[in-house]
């Protein structure tokens, strides 16, 4: 599987639907900081891009309806993430420059917060794709994902993790779609190891 080929289509399909990405792109920006509204927003923007990947239109009702629906799943996954996140990013903040034995364990956070983020990143189009929607289970196909994809795995992190820290803490880049974005390359990417797996089959 290469990445660039997901990263440009992802792009695409971006373009191609401007209007309801920058639409879609508020919407998050505005849930997140509600607070409570940001886990099933951030679920439904991926099923908004999984519809989006697929071809399939979807519209204001459909993003109330994955939201309402999503609200449980999604807030069981993002209070797994800020007891795994919260920690981590105390620990390397507060510890970043004391001396001794937290030099040792800086390398060992920051290295433990990158694979859990790498592993989150695939998260909800593969909870979406399953059959069995339990957090264990999409955990075990988000990690066999990277070992059966490594490479485009790394590279598909990579850029998404430099968008983010890059563009992220602009409002501007949001509402224009970089979130929408991240989540149709996973979807993209997701989408087409399946459909690979299935033929081999």
């Amino acid at each position: 599987m290469s990445p660039l080929p997901i990263l440009t289509h992802a792009a695409r399909r971006c373009w191609d639907e401007w209007i309801s990405v920058v639409l879609i792109s508020a919407l998050w920006l505005a849930a997140q900081a509600l607070v409570v509204t940001g886990p099933p927003a951030t679920a439904a923007l991926f099923a908004a891009a999984r519809n989006t990947g697929g071809g399939v239109y979807w519209g204001a009702a459909d993003l109330w309806r994955d939201f309402r629906a999503l609200f449980v799943p999604a807030w069981k996954w993002g209070l797994l993430n800020l007891l795994v996140v919260g920690p981590a990013l105390y620990n390397l903040s507060v510890f970043w420059s004391v001396p001794g034995v937290w030099q040792w364990l800086r390398p060992v956070w920051l290295l433990g917060l990158l694979v859990w983020l790498g592993l989150n990143l695939f998260y909800w189009p593969l909870w979406l794709a399953a059959e069995d929607k339990s957090m264990r289970n999409t955990y075990a196909n988000c990690a066999r994902f990277w070992l059966l994809h490594p490479g485009a795995a790394l590279v598909l992190f990579a850029v998404c993790l430099a968008a983010a820290l890059l563009l992220m803490p602009f409002a501007l880049p949001i509402v224009l779609g970089v979130v929408f974005w991240i989540a149709l390359v996973a979807e993209t990417a997701v989408r087409r190891s399946l459909e690979a797996r299935a033929t081999e089959v």
